[in-house]
């Protein structure tokens, strides 16, 4: 169950979309929404922006319904403190620069990547022109971590009233066809309107292609796993997902 939603709040475009993101949200899951603004060097440290910034989001939450909701900063380094809050969080909702996409795979690793390593919660990554939800793309590669996804999904999808598009991805088709199976079954137990692709392989395009083709708002899938030294010299197939989708991302442990 989704209790509390935490988002990274801030006074750039790409913070403010995340707040908004994560407010519409909250009020569509019922939950409460921690409001953080991690205080940095970015920021001088100053604390006249941290008042601005915190009297400005005190302000928009009071304009939502039935929101339940604080608003505090916190100092420190936003790779470490991130991952630190969202232990009290079920729920983590950051922005990404437009650029990050644009020099996504230049970068060997940045502020996303780390977030993305540590973090031990789910996190949606939010781009600037995302919309909320009407229909979620969840991938699912045959592997624990993918259940995962789909009961988070599940979940979202149900409280929300948005629809599912299931992607069954596998190096066969025979295997592609045995998830899509098992998702079925799975999602057949929930009040959510559901469809179902299968394709060979898990790869970027493969996932951000359908994304678009089907008109998903979001997409979801599992954290890579293959450890930290790998992270450090090649991009994954989910952070690339992360960089270049144009739409939010849901990236699950």
């Amino acid at each position: 169950m989704i209790k509390n939603i935490l988002v990274a709040i801030g006074d750039t475009d790409y913070e403010k979309n995340a707040f908004d993101y994560a407010g519409q949200l909250a009020v569509l899951l019922g939950t409460h929404l921690s409001c953080v603004f991690f205080q940095d060097s970015s920021h001088g440290g100053s604390p006249e922006v941290a008042e601005t910034v915190l009297r400005r989001t005190e302000a928009e939450c009071s304009l939502y319904d039935f929101l339940d909701y604080h608003v505090e900063a916190v100092a420190g380094n936003p790779r470490q403190m991130i991952c630190e809050k969202a232990h009290s969080a079920d729920l983590v909702v950051v922005g990404l620069p437009e650029d990050v996409g644009e020099r996504g795979l230049k970068l060997i690793q940045n502020q996303i990547d780390d977030v993305l390593l540590h973090i031990t919660r789910p996190i949606i990554v939010v781009h600037e022109q995302c919309t909320l939800l009407r229909k979620i793309l969840a991938v699912h590669h045959g592997d624990v971590y993918s259940d995962h996804v789909l009961g988070l999904v599940a979940e979202v999808g149900e409280l929300t009233k948005a629809g599912i598009l299931g992607l069954a991805l596998s190096s066969t088709q025979s295997e592609a066809t045995q998830i899509r199976q098992q998702m079925e079954a799975y999602l057949n137990y929930y009040d959510v309107e559901t469809n179902f692709l299968t394709a060979r392989g898990f790869t970027v395009s493969n996932i951000l292609e359908n994304a678009e083709a089907n008109d998903c708002d979001l997409i979801a899938l599992s954290a890579s796993h293959h450890g930290r030294l790998y992270e450090l010299v090649f991009q994954s197939t989910t952070q690339t997902v992360v960089k270049l989708a144009d739409r939010a991302v849901l990236v699950t442990k």
